[in-house]
């Protein structure tokens, strides 16, 4: 039988990396409307935690660890990222290759995870 890669882990699986790039795209924000970067930090995290909520209340089940995950990766990526903006502003036209370059994997990665999760759950209803 096939591993689904797409299973939910303990703590890191691959619902960690579409995770992960929504903290990237949240960073963008800043150079790119030139929000306050607490503003987009709070927004981050309001964000994450709502998302898990409402993973929780479709009936998704997830390991305590894995919903910690959930929410600190975009914090953290969103710092790491910030961070690099900061130290090496992006000119607005590579910013906007940045920004398409990580929606792509963004989509990507949860356009395969719907999928997945679809073929898992063949009597989910569209």
């Amino acid at each position: 039988m096939a591993r689904d890669w797409w299973q939910r882990g303990r703590g890191l699986d691959l619902w960690s990396i579409p995770h992960f790039l929504f903290g990237v795209l949240m960073a963008f924000l800043l150079p790119l409307t030139g929000t306050p970067l607490l503003t987009v930090l709070a927004l981050t995290i309001a964000l994450a935690v709502v998302w898990e909520l409402y993973e929780k209340l479709v009936g998704i089940r997830e390991t305590t660890l894995n919903i910690l995950f959930d929410v600190l990766l975009p914090v953290v990526a969103f710092t790491c990222t910030s961070l690099a903006l900061l130290a090496y502003p992006l000119h607005p036209d590579d910013l906007l290759v940045a920004i398409a370059a990580v929606s792509l994997v963004f989509a990507f990665t949860n356009i395969s995870g719907w999928l997945a999760f679809r073929r898992r759950n063949r009597d989910f209803t569209r």
